[in-house]
């Protein structure tokens, strides 16, 4: 199981200093990142930026408009930058209005056209899903696993009333990959570096060793993002994840 960074964790470094930010990271010993969309007039300011870091983007996360309109940039983005991981990120709730089973058969399709060039689409959870039942469930009892897989955010299971181990069993192979998010509910903010919160971290990873990449992510950090990136990847190489 690798390390990586979900970019978002990030977001106002990037903004203001991108290359800079990147090399950061990258000083940390972690080689991976998972970016959001960059649409295909930024691939080239990306790429150089995250050679000078000798970063490379592990997957990104891609709204399902875009999927919807843009399949064919969003294929050439991954291939040009070399992943093979395709995110939805969020939905609203407009997009599951018509019922899980309906938006899963949806993403089914769009991950079938992403499965035909080598590309694996995933479904990123929040707590929203666990409202009135287990609605990510229900979204995934509806694809193919060839079709949908997960990348599962643990702390966003916790929020919404599971056992981030169990689930991440529960699921076996379809968990494709983890946001190794920490959180402590007492806190403002909730979210912790990883190994500071409630989240049984290790155990998480333990159960998931067939998982190939795993990203820290703090929606918010309690003081410096980069110091909080820092840590969590301290923490993390501690049990395990490399």
């Amino acid at each position: 199981m690798q390390l990586s960074v979900q970019l978002y964790t990030v977001r106002d470094q990037i903004a203001q200093d991108r290359r800079g930010t990147l090399a950061k990271i990258a000083s940390f010993g972690i080689k991976y990142v998972e970016a959001g969309y960059v649409s295909p007039a930024g691939v080239d300011g990306w790429r150089s930026d995250l050679d000078h870091a000798g970063l490379e983007i592990c997957g990104a996360h891609v709204s399902p408009d875009l999927l919807e309109n843009e399949m064919d940039a969003v294929i050439a983005e991954a291939k040009a930058f070399g992943y093979k991981f395709v995110i939805i990120p969020w939905i609203g709730e407009n997009q599951y209005a018509a019922g899980w089973t309906v938006l899963g058969k949806k993403f089914e399709g769009y991950g079938k056209q992403l499965a035909a060039e080598g590309l694996t689409l995933l479904y990123h959870n929040h707590d929203f899903e666990f409202r009135g039942g287990d609605h990510l469930k229900e979204l995934y009892d509806a694809a193919s696993p060839d079709a949908l897989g997960a990348e599962i955010d643990v702390a966003w299971v916790g929020i919404g009333g599971h056992d981030p181990v169990e689930y991440v069993k529960g699921m076996g192979d379809r968990v494709k990959l983890l946001h190794l998010k920490d959180y402590d509910p007492a806190a403002t903010p909730r979210w912790r570096p990883a190994g500071q919160g409630i989240v049984d971290l290790p155990a998480v990873v333990a159960a998931c060793p067939h998982v190939p990449f795993a990203a820290i992510e703090l929606d918010e950090s309690p003081g410096d993002p980069i110091v909080a990136v820092q840590e969590s990847a301290k923490y993390l190489r501690s049990i395990g994840v490399e």
